[in-house]
C-alpha cells in the first residue's frame, strides 16, 4: 500500500551540454512501497531520467534544466552527492562502470563502509545480499573473473547493502539467465513491500515488469507516452508498437486475437482487463472454449528445416580449466557438433561455461583437453587472423572489441586486414551500416555512442567480414526490443544464405522464434541438445539449468486437452490455432 509521495518529478525537461533535448515534460510520482516500472526504446530518456534521481545529473553530467524533482524532499540539483547516496541507490546496466574493489567481498562492503554503518551489520548486509543475488560463493573472485551475467549480480547485490530508502535500477537484469531475472525482480518485491523502499526500474523486460510494477511509465523521446498500471499500459497495443515496447507475449496474444475475432477485447475486458500472466490467459481462453466463444483449429507447424551433413565446427571432449589460484574447470569434456547453415542457441545459466565454449571456435582460449575444428582444420595450429576469416564472434560487451576512431574505421580494419580492394571495402562497410540503422555516425567516435549503439557498431564490423559462422553473444544485452530483434534479423538473413549462426542467449522468446536447435549448458557440461520445440518440454533440465521456457510455449502446454496438440513457441503460432466458435 502506498503510504506517502517519496519520488515527485514536476514537469521535468533537460537539455544535456551541448547535447541533444533529452527530457521534456515529465511529470509523475512514487510513493513509499510502491514499484515504477520505466518503459521506453533506447534513447527514449530512460537512464536521463534515472541520473536525475542520485545527483549524476548534475555531478557528473551537466546541461540545462526546467521543472524539479524531488527525492525525500530533496532537490538532487541542491543537495550534495555524499548527503543523496544515503538515501537513493543506483545500479547501472553496465556493472563493470561500477565497480572500484578487487574482489566481490570488498565491493559489496564499499558503500555501507563509506556510509559509517557498524561492521556486524555490513557482515550481516553482505551475507544476505549475496545470497538474495545468488552469488555466495564467488566473494573472493575478482570481478574480472566473473561472466556478464554474475558481474550483473554483484552491481546489484552491492547497491543492496546500503539498504537505500530510494532503489534506482537501470536494466539490472539485461545479462541474466530468466531464474535470475525472476529470483532479483522477487527480492525487489519484497524490499518494497517489507522495507518500504521505493523501486523504479528500467527494464526491456515487459513480463516482469508487469508481474510487479504498481505502475508503469512510458517513455519516447524523452516524453511521457503513458503511464497507469500494468493492466492499463499492457493494453495499449498500437500505441506501445509504435514506441517500440513489446508487450508481455499473452498480452500480445490477447490484442492480436481482438484484432482477429470480433468481441472478444469485450471479453478481456468483462473479465478485468488484458491478462499478463500465463495464468490468467490460460483462464480467460479455456472459459471462452468452454462456452463456445472459441474454438481450436489445429494448423500442422511446419518442418524444422533440413539440416546440412557439412560439419563446420566441431567440439571433440573439451575440457578447458581457467588457470587461478583455486583452478576453475570451464568446460568438462565437452563433445558437440554445427553443420553448415545450422541457427543453434547455446542456453544456460550465468556461468555454465557458453561464452567459453564460443571463445575456443575462435581459438581465443586453448583447450585444456580436446579438439576444436573448424571447417575440419584444428584451430590450435590456426592462427587468430586465420579463424577470423571464417568466424566472426560479437562479444555481450562490444568495448572488448572496439579501438578505431570512427564507426567507419572500425569496420575497415577487419577488411584491410583480408587485403581487400578499396571498391569492395566501401560496399561492405556501407550495407553493414546500412543493415544496422547506423549510417548517420560514421564518422563519430565508436564512445560516443550509446552502449547500445557501440554492440550494433561491433555487429556491423563482423557483418562486414562477411564470415560462415556468425556467432552472437547475448544479442538482447542493452539492446530494446527493436534493437534485439534486429541482429537476429541479420542473423537469420545470413543463415538463409548457408552462413552457421550460433547465439548465446537468455532471452527465451527470442531464442523461440530464431533458433532451430537449442544446446542447454549446465555446470560446464552440454545437459541436452536438440530441435527447440523438443528442448522446451524438458521441463526439469530446463529448470535445473535455471531455464524458463517462453510464456506461449507454457499457455500452449496447458491447453493440450483443448486440442493444442504440439508445443507452440511464439504469439503468432497459437493466434493462428484459435477461431471464432460462434456462441
Amino acid at each position: 500500500m502506498v503510504q506517502k509521495s517519496v519520488v515527485k518529478v514536476d514537469n521535468l525537461t533537460f537539455t544535456y551540454e551541448r547535447g541533444p533535448l533529452a527530457l521534456e515534460e515529465v511529470n509523475f510520482e512514487v510513493g513509499s512501497g510502491e514499484i515504477l516500472g520505466i518503459l521506453g526504446s533506447n534513447g527514449a530518456g530512460k537512464t536521463t531520467l534515472c541520473f536525475h534521481l542520485n545527483g549524476i545529473i548534475p555531478t557528473v553530467f551537466t546541461g540545462v534544466e526546467k521543472g524539479r524533482v524531488e527525492i525525500h524532499g530533496l532537490d538532487p540539483w541542491e543537495t550534495p552527492i555524499i548527503e543523496l547516496s544515503q538515501i537513493a541507490s543506483m545500479v547501472l546496466q553496465d556493472p563493470e562502470t561500477q565497480f572500484t574493489t578487487t574482489n566481490v567481498e570488498s565491493e559489496l562492503q564499499f558503500g555501507p563502509c563509506n556510509l559509517g554503518i557498524d561492521r556486524d551489520e555490513i557482515l550481516r548486509r553482505v551475507e544476505w545480499a549475496a545470497k538474495v543475488c545468488g552469488i555466495t560463493g564467488l566473494e573472493e573472485r575478482k570481478p574480472k573473473e566473473l561472466s556478464g551475467g554474475q558481474k550483473q549480480r554483484v552491481a546489484l547485490a552491492a547497491g543492496l547493502t546500503m539498504l537505500p530508502k530510494v532503489l534506482i535500477l537501470d536494466e539490472p537484469t539485461s545479462q541474466l539467465d530468466p531464474v535470475g531475472t525472476t529470483e532479483v525482480f522477487d527480492v525487489v518485491h519484497e524490499l518494497a513491500k517489507k522495507e518500504e523502499m521505493t523501486i523504479m526500474i528500467a527494464s526491456h523486460k515487459t513480463e516482469e515488469v508487469a508481474r510487479l510494477a504498481s505502475k508503469i511509465l512510458v517513455l519516447h523521446e524523452g516524453k511521457v507516452a503513458t503511464i497507469g498500471t500494468p493492466k492499463e499500459v499492457f493494453s495499449q497495443y498500437e500505441l506501445l508498437s509504435d514506441v517500440g515496447v513489446n508487450p508481455p507475449a499473452v498480452s500480445t496474444l490477447a490484442s492480436k486475437l481482438a484484432e482477429k475475432i470480433p468481441g472478444f477485447k469485450e471479453k478481456y475486458e468483462q473479465s478485468g482487463g488484458i491478462p499478463l500472466t500465463v495464468d490468467e490467459t490460460y483462464s480467460l481462453l479455456t472459459g471462452l472454449i468452454d462456452q463456445g466463444f472459441l474454438k481450436v483449429e489445429w494448423k500442422d507447424l511446419p518442418p524444422p528445416p533440413k539440416v546440412s551433413s557439412d560439419l563446420i565446427l566441431e567440439v571433440d571432449d573439451v575440457t578447458f580449466v581457467y588457470p587461478a589460484r583455486v583452478p576453475v574447470t570451464a568446460l568438462k569434456n565437452i563433445s558437440l557438433n554445427i553443420h553448415r547453415g545450422e541457427f543453434i542457441a547455446i542456453i544456460g545459466q550465468n556461468g555454465s561455461g557458453k561464452t567459453t565454449l564460443v571463445k575456443h571456435f575462435l581459438g581465443l582460449l586453448e583447450a585444456t583437453e580436446g579438439v576444436v575444428r573448424v571447417e575440419g582444420e584444428d584451430v590450435s595450429e590456426l592462427t587468430t587472423g586465420s579463424i577470423a576469416k571464417s568466424v566472426s564472434l560479437i562479444l555481450q560487451n562490444p568495448d572488448y572489441q572496439l579501438f578505431s576512431i570512427s564507426v567507419q574505421k572500425e569496420i575497415e580494419f577487419g577488411l584491410r586486414n583480408l587485403g581487400l580492394p578499396e571498391d569492395e571495402i566501401k560496399k561492405r562497410v556501407d550495407t553493414a551500416l546500412e543493415e544496422v540503422d547506423l549510417e548517420d555516425v560514421r564518422d563519430i567516435f565508436p564512445f560516443r555512442l550509446s552502449f547500445g549503439d557501440r554492440r550494433k557498431v561491433a555487429a556491423a564490423a563482423g557483418i562486414a567480414m562477411d564470415p560462415d559462422v556468425f556467432i552472437l553473444d547475448e544479442p538482447t544485452t542493452a539492446q530494446d526490443y527493436r534493437g534485439r530483434h534486429v541482429l537476429c534479423q541479420i542473423a537469420s538473413r545470413m543463415r538463409d544464405q548457408g552462413k552457421t549462426v550460433v547465439m548465446i542467449s537468455h532471452d527465451m522468446d527470442l531464442v523461440a522464434q530464431y533458433a532451430d536447435r537449442l544446446v542447454i549448458m549446465t555446470d560446464a557440461e552440454i545437459v541436452a541438445d536438440g530441435p527447440k520445440r523438443q528442448i522446451f518440454e524438458m521441463h526439469d533440465i530446463m529448470e535445473n539449468a535455471f531455464l524458463k521456457t517462453p510464456q506461449i510455449t507454457q499457455l500452449s502446454q496447458k491447453m493440450r486437452n483443448y486440442g493444442i496438440r504440439e508445443t507452440l513457441v511464439t504469439v503468432d503460432e497459437l493466434v493462428d490455432c484459435l477461431e471464432h466458435g460462434g456462441a
